[in-house]
């Protein structure tokens, strides 16, 4: 049961009213009573009633007392710090008994003050279904006075037998006056009920607007995720796409020289010529090395440091969580061991086409399913995206193609509500390889 920190803005002027009318109510039978007493007339007026009436001044106590405490009640289970839905249940509960008790002492002549805790209750409870309990409570508490049903099953004295002590002229005086208070707090409430359901109606669209832009917010993070990846990418490729030209380029231009110089001291320096020849094998092969280290350093990270089904694995966690898409990956082909060149193609295969979903085709899902049928392996990546009006291929596709083609494998692409076997909108990707298997490592 969530409740509210301060109370409704109408309290104090609800309570205000509401004490008013009590005191209209006690004061009207205590000074009728006493002069009913003091003239004589008690004989009649006793023959008009079913029972005999309380003292005088019972009703004033029995009903400020607890209108007293239901008041202290309101205001303060706003400001006590009593957490748990046990003890805010048994404060509305109590809350509603203490209403009906000062009804009951009332003799039921006024029930206007269910209204009053109604209001009270109803913004202090947010749970639809518990508010939903005590509106139908407080309404048959309501109902009981507002249209004398407690008469039916009772004997009590009615308020209207009081009030025919008096003339005509002062009889439609304090009616006027009952009518005006009682109106009086029926419009607070019903001007209470439209300020708070306003109030969360704007709250509510608020609130979806809110949602809105967050929901903005995350797919251009999503997006500026994916173009970040695809920058940082390019630069490192760029980086050592320089690093190894550089390389070749002092370690070949430094053998063309040497070479040359060997020639000219073959016939006229033989030892001279040997010498240089060793500098330029020495020379030669710390470029290979260097050319080693920086093809090896262009391998995905994932990969050097841990298997192949590790390095999937791992890929596809981090991109669920860092764009949120949902992604169904079924791996079939039984153990990934395979030649470093086809696991690098694979591994990237899966990354660019999940790249893709989400950076062109603004997918939410994504199916991705590893097959092998004997030495040929099958990548399908599926999504439920927008798709492409028109194939066109980019950087990526092309990549990948060339990636494949050097291995001898091929790539079919499209939407998919375009092939025969798929009728649900997105993109579909089909990569094909034929593996070799683990191979020892290289040494060109």
């Amino acid at each position: 049961m969530e409740r509210k920190n301060a109370p409704p803005e109408f309290a104090a002027l609800m309570f205000t009213v509401n004490l008013v009318i009590l005191l209209f109510y006690t004061s009207t039978v205590f000074v009728t009573t006493a002069r009913i007493c003091r003239s004589f007339h008690a004989y009649e007026f006793l023959s008009n009633v079913r029972e005999m009436p309380g003292r005088p001044w019972e009703m004033p106590v029995r009903s400020l007392i607890p209108f007293a405490l239901l008041t202290l009640l309101s205001f303060g289970k706003y400001r006590w710090n009593l957490s748990g839905k046990n003890w805010n249940g048994i404060l509305c509960v109590t809350e509603i008994a203490l209403c009906v008790l000062t009804v009951a002492s009332l003799n039921f002549y006024y029930s206007g003050l269910a209204l009053l805790v109604l209001s009270d209750l109803t913004h202090y409870i947010q749970n639809r279904r518990v508010r939903l309990g005590f509106i139908i409570a407080l309404s048959l508490l309501f109902a009981l006075g507002r249209y004398e049903i407690a008469f039916s099953f009772t004997s009590r004295v009615p308020f209207s037998t009081y009030l025919n002590y008096y003339s005509q002229s002062v009889r439609g005086y304090l009616a006027g006056i009952e009518s005006v208070l009682v109106s009086l707090n029926v419009l607070l409430f019903v001007y209470d009920m439209i300020l708070l359901f306003t109030g969360q109606k704007e709250e509510n669209v608020r609130i979806n607007r809110l949602n809105s832009q967050l929901h903005e917010a995350n797919r251009r993070l999503r997006k500026n995720a994916v173009e970040l990846e695809r920058l940082t990418e390019t630069r490192e490729r760029n980086r050592l796409a320089r690093e190894i030209h550089d390389t070749l380029g002092h370690t070949l231009t430094g053998i063309v020289m040497g070479t040359e110089a060997v020639n000219a001291l073959l016939d006229v320096a033989p030892e001279e010529a040997k010498r240089r020849i060793a500098v330029i094998h020495k020379t030669a092969k710390e470029g290979l090395e260097d050319v080693r280290r920086s093809i090896k350093a262009l391998r995905p990270d994932g990969l050097e440091k841990r298997s192949m089904e590790k390095a999937l694995e791992e890929l596809i966690t981090n991109f669920h969580l860092t764009t949120s898409v949902e992604i169904d990956y079924q791996q079939c082909a039984g153990p990934l061991s395979f030649a470093s060149d086809e696991e690098d193609t694979l591994y990237r295969i899966i990354q660019e086409g999940m790249t893709n979903s989400v950076r062109h085709g603004h997918a939410t899902e994504i199916e991705i399913r590893i097959t092998r049928d004997g030495d040929l392996l099958t990548v399908s990546i599926r999504d439920n995206g927008l798709g492409c009006a028109e194939l066109e291929e980019g950087f990526g596709l092309r990549h990948m193609e060339e990636r494949l083609g050097l291995l001898g494998g091929s790539m079919a692409c499209g939407n998919r509500n375009d092939d025969s076997d798929d009728e649900q909108r997105g993109f579909y990707l089909i990569a094909s390889l034929p593996v070799r298997g683990r191979e020892k490592n290289e040494h060109d």
